[in-house]
């Protein structure tokens, strides 16, 4: 027996029973409805993880190019890039918090959906 999708339902899945004697482990799965609502919370949350995991390796290279400042002989160039530098950090920091909030909001709303 095949189900086909219901309006307002965009990310229901099809669920196909089959024959428990050819697929005894596959015939008590099936999947559940999930509201189109719920299926952009899921990936939102996913592209946030993706963000936070990218900010963190701009961080890392900020902190790496901090390093490679220190060893610039001409101060007039450290104290022109190190602000810089130091506004880029701060400013992804306030990012990540962000980031979190938005996860965080977006986690308390899935039940509800």
């Amino acid at each position: 027996m095949t189900s086909t999708p219901t309006s307002g339902h965009a990310a229901v899945a099809v669920a196909t029973i089959r024959d428990v004697a050819s697929e005894p482990a596959a015939a008590n799965i099936i999947p559940l409805p999930f509201s189109r609502e719920r299926y952009l919370i899921v990936q939102t949350r996913a592209d946030c993880e993706a963000l936070r995991q990218n900010v963190n390796v701009v961080l890392e290279s900020i902190a790496a190019l901090k390093g490679l400042l220190e060893r610039v002989d001409d101060v007039s160039v450290r104290e022109e890039f190190q602000p810089q530098l130091e506004r880029l950090n701060e400013l992804l920091l306030i990012r990540l918090d962000q980031l979190s909030a938005a996860d965080r909001l977006l986690r308390e709303m899935l039940p509800y959906t």
